[in-house]
């Protein structure tokens, strides 16, 4: 059982099969060294297949509906009765190479340029179109006979976030020894569901994908910048970018890339927050620290296991130690636990911490989690991925230039002045508030809400689905020092074969900003008084009630098995 001042045992299986440890409600994978990788296929055999298929196929092309071009997309396909669900033999695991540039997943496929032959057996099925959030979905329906049927869509960039770029920080590949697909295919699943910064941490591993990136020609689509996913004694934390040492590196190695000694297990269990983050804040690069999946059960959250906090108000002794928070995630994404997680986070900005929040997908495998939702777009220097360099993606975080989100998208202004930014509000009359939101015909969005240290100062219902669907200038007091950050939510939960099946029927369309911070004395300093801090601050589709009805189920109900073993190890947890 997990006891105050304890560290906490890891289910992530980094370190060889998983085994009961039988501890209480603390399962954790033993030391044993994990068995070598296999030798690292060639690109050619990632994304080509030797032999011709024969029988009748789909003929694919995808267009971009901003210049034509091809676009890097995903197909999910369901059959029609009678005809039988078809198999696209992916176990979940990793994708199948069904044809040259076509990789099967559970769903359906990945088109690693935007085109290619899907074969698939005689019947009609229902072809859904996609990329990313920002682009509309083309839905298809086709009867496949003893032929082959071309289908020829574009699809509409309906959603601008220029100057933005989509960002997931939190990926794994087979690098990281709980997850089995390998980085060339990780890439192409960032890539197809709109992912321009792709930011890999394995765990204890540094690594970037730029060799993957320029093997699939994908330049000017995306950068990868090093990260890595570091344990320590009461969780896990982001670390990026860092610096990674390419040469050399080896694959089947325990750890390597350039992490430090400390990351060899079970050494980490004795370093806490207190005195790992430093020790990461000092390695080459200066990396930034991000509180990954901070309330994940049983005991992969950090403020989970420290029991933060203890008592209203109770300060985080480490919150001037960490970067960021990563206040959306694939594994805590349903609106109970978004809810909880905001409030930690207000709870931090009311503090006067400038801690980054951010989504990002914590993604192992190709159906529990889907590449990039939640994601996190970022404003950098410029929006070329090509141009971009590990400290732009450093500045932005510091900066707080950043919007977190499973699939819309919601933008702030303050008198002008963009998200992150620092103002000097206006004496002599309110403050301008202009907020823009929107979302592709596919996710549901219906009001935008505007939060000033943590209370909620304005609901705007959306009543039309244009694009965007809303862009208005609301009026705020003056007041003091504090924040403002908005919000756009859903009522109707995203599709799970689009997001994962982890929290596919859970999670509601949500997004946030990161906040434009008010100096309202104009001291250089915010200093926000109690009354403010003291205010509510759930989402609407949350409450105290369910959040603590929620916390005592997790130490009631059966204890599941962990979330990033391969299935196959489950087994051996459930006994």
């Amino acid at each position: 059982m997990r006891r105050r001042g304890h560290a906490p045992l890891s289910l992530h299986c980094l370190l060889g099969p998983c085994r009961v440890l039988g501890l209480g409600l603390g399962l954790g994978c033993t030391g044993a060294p994990p068995a070598p990788l296999p030798p690292a296929p060639t690109p050619a055999h990632l994304t080509h297949v030797a032999t011709t298929y024969a029988g009748p196929a789909l003929q694919v092309t995808v267009h971009d509906g901003d210049d034509g071009s091809l676009l890097p997309s995903r197909i999910i396909i369901k059959a029609i009765k009678p005809t039988k669900t078809p198999n696209f033999r992916s176990d979940g695991a990793t994708p199948t190479v069904l044809d040259e540039g076509v990789l099967g997943v559970p769903e359906g496929v990945l088109l690693v340029t935007g085109q290619g032959r899907v074969p698939i057996a005689a019947g009609t099925y229902d072809l859904m179109f996609l990329q990313g959030p920002e682009y509309e979905a083309v839905h298809v329906q086709v009867n496949v006979k003893r032929q082959v049927v071309p289908v020829d869509v574009t699809l509409s960039h309906s959603v601008r976030t220029d100057g933005w770029l989509a960002a997931d920080m939190h990926i794994h590949s087979n690098i990281s020894y709980d997850a089995q697909i390998h980085p060339m295919h990780r890439v192409i699943s960032e890539v197809t569901s709109g992912i321009s910064v792709l930011v890999p941490t394995e765990h204890a591993f540094h690594y970037d994908f730029t060799d993957e990136i320029q093997a699939l020609g994908y330049e000017g689509r995306a950068v990868s910048m090093a990260g890595s996913e570091y344990g320590f004694a009461e969780g896990h934390a982001g670390v990026y970018p860092v610096v990674f040492e390419r040469k050399g590196f080896i694959r089947n190695k325990d750890y390597g890339g350039g992490a430090p000694a400390w990351q060899h297990y079970p050494i980490w269990l004795g370093h806490s927050a207190e005195i790992a983050f430093p020790e990461i804040h000092a390695l080459p690069g200066g990396p930034l620290v991000v509180i990954n999946h901070p309330r994940l059960a049983p005991d992969l959250g950090y403020f989970r296991n420290i029991g933060w906090p203890h008592q209203p108000k109770e300060a985080l002794g480490t919150a001037t130690l960490f970067d960021g928070l990563e206040v959306l995630s694939g594994y805590e994404n349903a609106p109970s636990e978004t809810t909880t997680i905001l409030r930690d986070w207000f709870a931090l900005l009311n503090s006067g911490h400038h801690v980054v929040g951010l989504g990002n997908s914590d993604t192992h495998r190709l159906d529990r989690l889907r590449a990039g939702y939640p994601r996190t777009f970022l404003r950098m220097a410029t929006d070329d991925p090509s141009q971009l360099t590990p400290s732009d993606l450093k500045d932005a975080l510091r900066g707080m230039r950043a919007v977190a989100s499973n699939g819309p998208w919601v933008n702030l202004w303050v008198e002008g002045h963009e998200v992150g930014d620092t103002i000097v509000p206006p004496t002599n009359g309110p403050m301008r508030v202009k907020v823009v939101a929107d979302a592709a015909g596919w996710i549901d969005i219906t009001k935008v809400l505007v939060y000033r240290n943590g209370a909620l100062v304005k609901e705007i219902p959306i009543t039309r689905r244009l694009h965007p669907a809303l862009s208005q200038t609301i009026s705020l007091p003056q007041g003091h020092d504090g924040w403002v950050v908005a919000m756009v939510v859903g009522d109707v939960p995203l599709p799970a074969e689009v997001i994962g099946t982890a929290k596919g029927g859970e999670a509601r369309p949500f997004a946030f900003t990161n906040p434009v911070w008010l100096d309202a004395d104009g001291d250089g300093k915010i200093s926000i008084p109690p009354e403010d801090a003291d205010a509510p601050h759930p989402l609407p589709f949350g409450n105290v009630k369910e959040d603590n009805e929620q916390e005592a189920r997790i130490f009631t109900e059966p204890m599941h098995a962990p979330l990033d073993c391969d299935p196959s190890a489950w087994p051996l947890w459930l006994r």
